[in-house]
């Protein structure tokens, strides 16, 4: 039987939290990319948030494989060291998607009013609320 801790506990949270986030910011720019489609001098910002994506997709692909290949954890605080870790690297990644998306706010108004208007709609919080610890 495995023995259930509270930082075990704790990590899983996390773990599923930055899950939750990761697949909320991959929904958003799927939906930023639509919006941007319709405004003509904004497609260029589109085929940008594109690209985005896919490095958002393909980071975590290569943190899971990363984290398989590590050989098997010899103690619950081992695994519980590496979970920590990948939770790290994604919020990372969270955080620089959230930079990211912010300058690109910056540079199309019709972008940072559409986001606006659809954080208010959705509560998508940015990364640097969330808490882990």
């Amino acid at each position: 039987m495995k023995t259930v801790t509270y930082a075990s506990i704790k990590a899983d949270e996390a773990w599923g939290t930055v899950s939750q986030h990761l697949q909320r910011r991959n929904d958003l720019l799927t939906e930023a990319t639509n919006f941007l489609e319709n405004h003509p001098s904004d497609h260029v910002l589109a085929g940008r948030i594109v690209v985005l994506q896919y490095h958002l997709r393909s980071t975590v692909r290569q943190l899971v494989r990363q984290s398989t290949t590590f050989p098997p954890a010899t103690s619950v605080d081992q695994q519980l060291n590496r979970q920590w870790m990948v939770v790290h690297q994604m919020h990372y990644l969270l955080r620089q998607i959230d930079d990211q998306l912010l300058a690109f706010g910056r540079q199309s108004p019709a972008l940072r009013n559409w986001r606006e208007a659809r954080s208010l709609r959705k509560r998508v919080r940015p990364v640097s609320k969330l808490s882990l610890n």
